[in-house]
Order: structure tokens, then C-alpha cells, then sequence
């Protein structure tokens, strides 16, 4: 037996609440994402990134999932490592991955509220003068 006074235990991981943050936008882009390209292709929808648009011409919507999925694990996975031997440098990288993550996400609202303000161009709008 040890006479050495036991050790705290680690937790988990070392930014959950970061962590958490990140999956819930990751999952808004996937779903703002599959609104705009099944509803809003007629007017330019298309996704942007050059592999996932692949992945979702190939897979559709569990494409989609499956690589976001993947993507975050590899992101959390890197964070961990640096974390944890480097815990300022962590912190940094989580911060950055989390207002990363916000982009696709806020441009995707911005887009979505432009479309439900704006007249539908695809729509005959009706004359804004009178006969007489």
C-alpha cells in the first residue's frame, strides 16, 4: 500500500460546457442547413464547403450528420490533447472552435429571416397602383 495522500480525480473531459455549446451548433447548422437546401434551392440555396456539399449530393441528410459527427469528434479529440498539455492554449482553442462553430449558424438566421421579409421574386406581386 501507498502512503501517498490520494489524488483528485481528473474530470472527463476538460471543457464539457464548451463542449455542449459546440454539438448544439453543430447540430443547428446541420438542420438550418437541410432547411435551406431542400426548401430554398430555387433561389441559390447551396452549401458552401467543397467536401460537405459532396458528402450530401452522395448521402443526403445522414451524410450530413455522419460527417458533422465525425468532424466534432476529431475537434474534440484535438482540444483534449492540447488541453492537457497546455491548458491556456486549450482554453484558447475551445473558445476559438466555439465562435467558429456560431458562423455558419448566424449566417444561415440572417439568410433565413431575409427570405421570410423579403417578396418572394418567384411570386407575381401585385400591381402597387390603382386602375382607374
Amino acid at each position: 500500500m501507498s502512503d501517498a495522500p490520494p489524488t483528485k480525480p481528473s474530470r472527463a473531459v476538460l471543457f464539457p460546457n464548451h463542449y455542449c455549446w459546440f454539438v448544439l451548433l453543430g447540430a443547428l447548422d446541420i438542420m438550418l442547413t437541410h432547411r435551406i437546401l431542400n426548401d430554398f434551392a430555387h433561389m441559390g440555396g447551396r452549401e458552401l464547403n467543397t467536401f460537405a456539399d459532396f458528402v450530401i449530393r452522395q448521402a443526403g441528410l445522414w451524410g450530413a450528420i455522419g460527417l458533422k459527427c465525425a468532424s466534432i469528434g476529431v475537434v474534440i479529440t484535438i482540444i483534449e490533447f492540447v488541453g492537457r498539455r497546455r491548458p491556456a492554449l486549450g482554453r484558447t482553442l475551445v473558445n476559438g472552435v466555439v465562435a467558429m462553430a456560431m458562423v455558419p449558424v448566424f449566417v444561415a438566421l440572417v439568410q433565413l429571416a431575409w427570405v421570410a421579409v423579403s417578396p418572394n421574386p418567384y411570386v407575381e406581386q401585385p400591381h402597387s397602383h390603382r386602375e382607374r
